[in-house]
C-alpha cells in the first residue's frame, strides 16, 4: 500500500486559505498553462502540473503531460508531501522510496518514477499546491532546473495573491454597488454649478476626512490638488452641454492632505424645467486598483526577467513566424540582438544545418506552423550564428495559443549541446579504440574483417592479415612493472605502424597481441611488409630507468581469399600461424598453408593436453574464489569462481598458460563442467555457512555457451541442488555474449526462469556494448578494468565509468568494478555509483573454503599456501 501524506500543520486554515481562492473546478488559466509547458521544456519532463491540494483531492489547474487526467485522490499525490515542505521535494526514483514504492501511479502503466515539485507557499505559511514535473524514468534536475522551477513557482504563487485581492477588490466593489442602494458606500457628493457641497454622504466623509457639517456649504475647490484646480470648470463646462462624465481618473486631496487617486463620475441634477442646477459626483478610490495594475505590470516584467535568466534559449514569433522575442541566451547563440531580429522571418535569424551533410536543416518554427504540433529537431542539428560560430544543438518548437486554443505564434526552446556531442563522441571513440595505443579494439577490428571478407569474395581479389605477439614483452612488465609495459606497447606500436601502408588496419587485440588488414594485398607483398614489421621490431631496443631489453615479435600471417567464410576461422588460422611462429624459434613470419590443419600438434601443445585430460580425469584441477566487496555499507559480499591447476612442484599454474590450449583444443566445455559441478556441489554441503555471502559467480566460456547439451547439463544440476538457485551467478565476457548473442540470449532466458542471475564481464571493452545491453537480460555489469587501473589520471576512463553507471541505473543493473587496486581508485568509485569492487585492493584470489570465514585468513606468498 502507498504511504499518503501526513496533513499540513495548519491543515483546516489551509484548506479555508485555498477555498477562498475560488480556483478548485475552474477553467484553465492560460498563464497557468503556459508556466506549466514551459516548466516542461525546461526541465525535459513529459509532464508538468499546477496542482492543488484539497482535503481529499488533488486537483490540476494547469495540466501538460496528463492531459486526460484532471484531479487524484490525495492519497495518491506525490503534491500531498511536497505541500508539507519549504523546498523543492525531489523523488530521484520512486521504485525506491519508501512512500511512493507501492503507488498505484508508480507500479500502473503510468510508470511514474522521478517527480520534482516545488510548494506554492501563501504568506503565512499555507502551502496550498505546487508547481511540479514528473518522468517515466529516474533521474535528477540539474541546479539550473531547478532554480527555474523554484523562479517559475514563484510566478504561480504571486499569481495566485493577485487573483486573491483581485476577489477581494471584487467583492468590496460588490458591497459597495449594493451601500449604494442602501447606504452609499461609494463617496456621493452634490453641488451646485458654483462649487457650494450641498450633500455629503457617510462615504465621502470616510474618503475625504470631512465631516458632512465641515464640509457642507464649503467649496468643492477644496478637495483640489493644485494641479488639478483647472478640472473644475472642465467638467461643468461639459455638464452644461448636458454630457455626463464617467470613470475619469484623477487625484484628490484628504483633510490630512493626503492625495488619492480616484475614479469620478459626473451626472448633471436637473429642476422641473429640465434646467441643471446643480451635480452629482460618485468618487470611487482607486489608489489599490493601480496598484493591482501596477503589480500585475511587474509580474509581467518578472517574467520576462525568468525568461532572460533562464539557461536554455528562447525565441518566440507570430503566426507568420516572424521574430517576436530572444532572450539572452538565443541572443547570445544566433548572434542577433533583439532589435535587429524584431519581425524578421524566423530562418535568418535561426539558421540551422546537417553537421554531417552541412546542407540546410528543416526550420521547426515553419513545421511547427504548419502542422499545429510540437516539432522537435534531429540529433545531429547545428546552429549557425550570425558570426559563422556553429554550436550543436538540441530544440523544440511548440504552437502558442490564444484562451480560444487559435494558435498566434511559436515558441522554440534550443540549448547548447556541443560538449555533450563531443564526450559522445569520444565515449564512441573509446568504444572502438585501445586507450593506450589509440589503435582500434578487438571488437571494432572483428567488426571491420567481417566486413571485408563480405565484401571481397572474388577469387582473383586477394588480401591478408597478420597476427603479432610479442615475445619478450611479459619479461618488461615482470621486471619493470605494468608502467614500463604501457611505455613499451605505445612504442612498438609505432615502430610497427612505420612499417605498413596507410591503407592498412592496425589493431591491437589483446594485451601484447596485434593484428593488422592488408587489403588488396597479395602473398608476395604480405610477406614484405609482415619481414619489414618483424625486422623493425627486432631492431628496437626498450629502455626504461637504467635498463634496456631487446624485443621481438612471432608473425602469422594468412592470405585472405574467396574460401574464407567467417571472421572466427580466419582468426583461429592466424593465430595458429603466430603459434607456429614462435613453436619454430619466434622472431620470425609464418605464413599460413591450408594443409596446416593437417600438421601433427607441437610437442608444448600436446602435453598442456595431455595434462588436462589427466586433471578432469583424476580431479587435479582446484577451485579458487576471490571476494567482490560492496563500496556502500549494508550489502553482503559476492565472490567470483576461478579455475586453479599446480604443476609437479605444487606451485600454482596461471590459467592464461592452459586455458589458450583448451580454447584451441575445445577442451573449455568439459572443464566448465567440472567447474560448475564442483562449485554446485560445494555451495550445497557448505550453504548454511554462506549466509554472509550473497552470490557466488562461474565463468563460462564461448564454448559452452553454444552448446546446447551444456545447457540441458546445467538445468539438470539446478533441477538437483536444495539450495535457491538465486544465488547463483553465471558470468560471461561481452565479446562471447555479443559474438554468440542469439544462444547467449535463449541460455540466459532459459536460467533466468530458475531465478540464476548473470554478469556481463569485461563490460565496455566493445564497441557495441550499449547497442545490445538492451537484449541481453543480464543482471550486472563488470566494468572492464582497462578503465579502472588508471582511473584516477584517465578523464576518458572516468567519464566511460560514469556513463556505464548511469546506464546500468537506467536499466536496473548492479556494477562491480574490476582491477581495483588501491584505495584512491575505490574512492573514486565510490563517488560515482559503482555498487561493488573487485581486486587486490581488498581481496587476493583464495582457495574456495576460505569464502566460509566472515574476513578471509589467506595470504599467497610466491605461489604457495601461507595462513
Amino acid at each position: 500500500m502507498t504511504k499518503p501524506a501526513k496533513p499540513a500543520r495548519n491543515e483546516k486554515a489551509r484548506i479555508v486559505r485555498l477555498k477562498k481562492l475560488r480556483v478548485l473546478d475552474s477553467a484553465s488559466d492560460k498563464l497557468f498553462d503556459e508556466i506549466a509547458k514551459l516548466t516542461s521544456d525546461i526541465c525535459d519532463t513529459p509532464i508538468a502540473l499546477v496542482s492543488l491540494v484539497d482535503e481529499k483531492r488533488q486537483w490540476f489547474k494547469a495540466n501538460t503531460g496528463l492531459e486526460e487526467i484532471p484531479q487524484t485522490h490525495r492519497d495518491l499525490a506525490f503534491c500531498a508531501h511536497t505541500i508539507l515542505e519549504d523546498k523543492i521535494l525531489e523523488v530521484e526514483d520512486a521504485t525506491k522510496d519508501s512512500r511512493f514504492k507501492s503507488n498505484p501511479l508508480v507500479t500502473s502503466d503510468s510508470s511514474f518514477r522521478f517527480y520534482a515539485g516545488m510548494p506554492l507557499m501563501l504568506p503565512g505559511g499555507y502551502n496550498v499546491g505546487t508547481l511540479c514535473v514528473i518522468d517515466t524514468k529516474p533521474r535528477r534536475l540539474s541546479d539550473m532546473q531547478k532554480k527555474s522551477l523554484s523562479g517559475l513557482s514563484a510566478i504561480v504563487t504571486e499569481a495566485l495573491l493577485i487573483r486573491e485581492r483581485d476577489i477581494y477588490d471584487r467583492e468590496s466593489k460588490s458591497n459597495k454597488l449594493a451601500a449604494i442602494v442602501e447606504s452609499s458606500q461609494d463617496a456621493i457628493i452634490s453641488k451646485k454649478l458654483d462649487g457650494t457641497i450641498t450633500s455629503w454622504n457617510a462615504a465621502a466623509e470616510k474618503m475625504f476626512g470631512y465631516t458632512s457639517e465641515e464640509i457642507i456649504g464649503g467649496d468643492i475647490a477644496v478637495l483640489y490638488p493644485l494641479d488639478k484646480s483647472h478640472e473644475e470648470s472642465e467638467l461643468i463646462e461639459k455638464l452644461k452641454f448636458n454630457r455626463k462624465v464617467k470613470h475619469y481618473e484623477t487625484d484628490r486631496i484628504t483633510k490630512n492632505n493626503h492625495r488619492i487617486q480616484v475614479s469620478v463620475s459626473y451626472s448633471p441634477i436637473k429642476n422641473a424645467n429640465g434646467e441643471i442646477i446643480e451635480a452629482s459626483i460618485i468618487f470611487r478610490d482607486i489608489t489599490e486598483i493601480k496598484a493591482l495594475r501596477k503589480a500585475v505590470e511587474l509580474e509581467h516584467e518578472r517574467l520576462k526577467v525568468t525568461m532572460d535568466s533562464i539557461g536554455d534559449a528562447v525565441i518566440t514569433t507570430n503566426k507568420q513566424g516572424r521574430i517576436q522575442y530572444l532572450n539572452p541566451i538565443a541572443e547570445q547563440l544566433t548572434g542577433w540582438c533583439l532589435q535587429d531580429a524584431s519581425d524578421l522571418p524566423s530562418n535568418r535569424v535561426f539558421k540551422i544545418i546537417n553537421e554531417v551533410s552541412g546542407e540546410t536543416a528543416q526550420n521547426p518554427i515553419t513545421q511547427c506552423l504548419a502542422q499545429d504540433r510540437i516539432i522537435s529537431l534531429a540529433n545531429n542539428t547545428t546552429l549557425v550564428g550570425l558570426d559563422n560560430k556553429e554550436y550543436g544543438i538540441e530544440s523544440s518548437a511548440a504552437p502558442i495559443r490564444d484562451n480560444t486554443d487559435s494558435t498566434i505564434g511559436v515558441v522554440l526552446v534550443f540549448r547548447d549541446v556541443s560538449a555533450q556531442r563531443v564526450m559522445a563522441k569520444e565515449i564512441a571513440y573509446r568504444a572502438t579504440h585501445d586507450s593506450l595505443t589509440g589503435l582500434i579494439n578487438r571488437g571494432e577490428f572483428e567488426s571491420l574483417l567481417e566486413q571485408h571478407i563480405n565484401r571481397y569474395r572474388q577469387p582473383d581479389l586477394l588480401s591478408a592479415m597478420m597476427f603479432i605477439d610479442l615475445d619478450q614483452f611479459k619479461i618488461v612488465n615482470d621486471t619493470c612493472g605494468h608502467a614500463a609495459g604501457d611505455k613499451l606497447l605505445k612504442e612498438i606500436s609505432s615502430t610497427i605502424k612505420s612499417c605498413i601502408r596507410h591503407s592498412d588496419v592496425f589493431a591491437r587485440i589483446g594485451g601484447d597481441e596485434f593484428a593488422i588488414l592488408l587489403p588488396e594485398c597479395n602473398a608476395d607483398k604480405a610477406l614484405e611488409i609482415s619481414t619489414a614489421v618483424c625486422e623493425s621490431v627486432d631492431q628496437y631496443r626498450f629502455k626504461f630507468d637504467s635498463q634496456r631489453f631487446r624485443i621481438s615479435a612471432s608473425i602469422g600471417l594468412v592470405v585472405i581469399n574467396s574460401n574464407w567464410s567467417t571472421v572466427t576461422s580466419l582468426l583461429q588460422a592466424a593465430d595458429l600461424a603466430c603459434y607456429k611462429a614462435k613453436h619454430a624459434g619466434r622472431n620470425r613470419v609464418y605464413l599460413h598453408h591450408n594443409e596446416d590443419g593437417a600438421l601433427e600438434r607441437s610437442r608444448d601443445e600436446a602435453q598442456w593436453v595431455n595434462r588436462l585430460e589427466t586433471a578432469l580425469e583424476e580431479n587435479l584441477f582446484e577451485i579458487f574464489a576471490q571476494r567482490i566487496i560492496p563500496i556502500k555499507s549494508g550489502g553482503l559480499e559476492h565472490a567470483e569462481v576461478l579455475l586453479r591447476l599446480r604443476n609437479e612442484s605444487g606451485e600454482l599454474v596461471s590459467p592464461d598458460l592452459f586455458l589458450p590450449s583448451a580454447e584451441r583444443f575445445h577442451m573449455m566445455g568439459r572443464i566448465d563442467r567440472w567447474v560448475v559441478k564442483e562449485t554446485l556441489s560445494w555451495i550445497g554441503e557448505h550453504i548454511s555457512q554462506l549466509a554472509h555471502i550473497e552470490i557466488i559467480s562461474i565463468n563460462l566460456s564461448g564454448q559452452s555457451l553454444n552448446d546446447k547439451t551444456f545447457h540441458r547439463y546445467v538445468t539438470t544440476l539446478i533441477d538437483q541442488v536444495e539450495f535457491n538457485p538465486a544465488k547463483i551467478c553465471f558470468e560471461i565476457t561481452e565479446t562471447i555474449a555479443i559474438s554468440n548473442i542469439a544462444d547467449a540470449i535463449e541460455f540466459l532466458e532459459l536460467l533466468k526462469q530458475y531465478g540464476v542471475q548473470f554478469s556481463l564481464d569485461d563490460f565496455g571493452s566493445g564497441v557495441s556494448s550499449f547497442g545490445y545491453l538492451k537484449a541481453l537480460p543480464v543482471d550486472c555489469l563488470k566494468i572492464d578494468g582497462q578503465f579502472i587501473k588508471d582511473l584516477a589520471e584517465n578523464e576518458i576512463g572516468q567519464a566511460t565509468v560514469k556513463c556505464i553507471v548511469e546506464i546500468a541505473k537506467i536499466t536496473h543493473k548492479t556494477t562491480i568494478a574490476e582491477w581495483v587496486e588501491n584505495e584512491m581508485v575505490e574512492s573514486i568509485l565510490k563517488a560515482m555509483g559503482v555498487d561493488s569492487t573487485q581486486g587486490f585492493h581488498r581481496h587476493k584470489p583464495a582457495p574456495i573454503h576460505y569464502l566460509l570465514e566472515e574476513r578471509c585468513s589467506y595470504q599467497l606468498t610466491n605461489n604457495k599456501l601461507a595462513t
